[in-house]
C-alpha cells in the first residue's frame, strides 16, 4: 500500500516524506504528536485530537503553522489522496529546523506532518500488538513516569524516552508490555497506553493528574457511565493490579486491549467487561467519526 502524507505544504508519498536533520523536533524532541484511527472512512474522536494538539501546542509556547481548520483538511485530504478505508495516522509538529541551540529562537516556522501507516503494525513487534484480542503479559518497568511537576503529563509531546526505555526493558525481559508506576510508586501507565482494572465488576484507572488524559480512556469512562458500570479515578497500586478482576490498555492504536499477566500474576483475559467495552469502542469507531469525504 502506497501512502500520501503531507510535509510542511507538499502531499508526497511516505517513502519521501522527509524533514530536515536540523529540526528540532529530531535535535530535541521539542514538538507535540497525535495518533488517530480512520474506520470505514471515519476519523474516531477527530475534535478531541484536534482539541489537544491545540491545548499542548498552547501549553509548549508552539505555534502551529496552521490553522485547526487547515490542518484538519490536510488530514482528510491525505486519507482521500491515499485511497484507503482505513488507516493509523499521526499529526506531528515540531518547533521547526534552526540552529543547534535550544533557544526557540533559532527556528523559523514550526515544522507540520501528516504521516499515515498501515492499521496492523509490522510483525516483529511480536504479541503485544498482533493479536488484539489476545491478553498482554506486563512487566513493571524499573523506569518511573516522569512527574507531572517536572514535565505535565497531559502534554502529548515528542519526548517519549522514558517511555521507550519501559518498553525495551519490558521486551527484553520476554514481555509484551510495562506498566510505569509514579514517582510515589502509584500506578502511572503503560508506555503508549492508560491502564484500567475491572473489581467487584466497577472500573478503576489512576487519576488523570500524572497520566497521559487519553481520548480513548475519556470513552471508555463515557461508555460506563452511559451503561451504568461503576468506574472511578483512583490511586491504584500493584496490589490492585495483581489482584484484579479484569486488567486492560486503551489508547487509539490498540482500542481496549486484555491484559493476562502482571509481574507473573495471572489475570482472567478476555474477561466479560473488557470484551463489552471494545466491541462498543470498535462499532463506534466504525459508524462514528468525522466524515472524510
Amino acid at each position: 500500500m502506497s501512502y500520501t502524507c503531507y510535509v510542511n505544504g507538499e502531499y508526497v508519498a511516505a517513502e519521501e516524506a522527509k524533514v530536515s536533520a536540523f529540526d528540532h523536533g529530531f535535535l530535541y524532541g521539542d514538538g507535540l504528536f497525535e495518533s488517530m484511527t480512520v474506520t470505514n472512512r471515519r476519523i474516531f474522536k477527530f475534535s478531541e485530537h484536534l482539541d489537544r494538539m491545540e491545548r499542548s501546542a498552547r501549553a509548549l509556547k508552539l505555534e502551529l503553522p496552521e490553522t485547526r481548520e487547515r490542518i484538519a483538511g490536510i488530514v482528510k485530504e491525505c486519507v482521500r489522496r491515499s485511497q484507503v478505508d482505513d488507516v493509523y495516522l499521526r499529526v506531528v509538529v515540531s518547533r521547526g529546523a534552526g540552529y543547534p541551540l535550544l533557544d526557540p529562537r533559532v527556528t523559523d516556522k514550526a515544522t507540520l506532518a501528516v504521516l499515515l501507516h498501515d492499521p496492523a503494525p509490522p510483525a516483529e513487534t511480536g504479541s503485544s500488538y498482533k493479536a488484539k484480542g489476545a491478553g498482554l503479559r506486563l512487566k513493571t518497568a524499573g523506569v518511573r513516569k516522569v512527574p507531572s511537576e517536572s514535565f505535565e503529563a497531559r502534554v502529548k509531546s515528542l519526548n517519549y524516552l522514558n517511555n521507550v526505555m519501559a518498553r525495551i526493558e519490558a521486551v527484553e525481559s520476554g514481555f509484551d508490555e510495562a506498566v510505569l508506576l509514579d514517582t510515589r510508586g502509584f500506578v502511572a501507565e503503560a508506555p503508549g497506553e492508560n491502564v484500567f482494572i475491572v473489581k467487584d465488576g466497577a472500573l478503576k484507572t489512576p487519576k488523570a493528574h500524572n497520566v497521559l488524559d487519553g481520548i480513548t480512556r475519556k470513552v471508555v469512562l463515557e461508555i460506563a457511565e452511559r451503561e451504568g458500570i461503576p468506574a472511578e479515578e483512583a490511586d491504584l497500586t500493584l496490589y490492585d493490579l495483581y489482584t484484579a478482576d479484569e486488567c486492560f490498555l486503551t489508547s487509539s492504536f490498540s482500542r481496549v486491549h486484555a491484559v493476562a499477566e502482571v509481574d507473573g500474576r495471572p489475570i482472567p483475559a478476555p474477561g466479560p467487561v473488557t470484551q463489552r467495552l471494545r466491541a462498543d469502542i470498535l462499532e463506534m469507531e466504525r459508524t462514528q467519526g468525522e466524515p472524510i469525504d
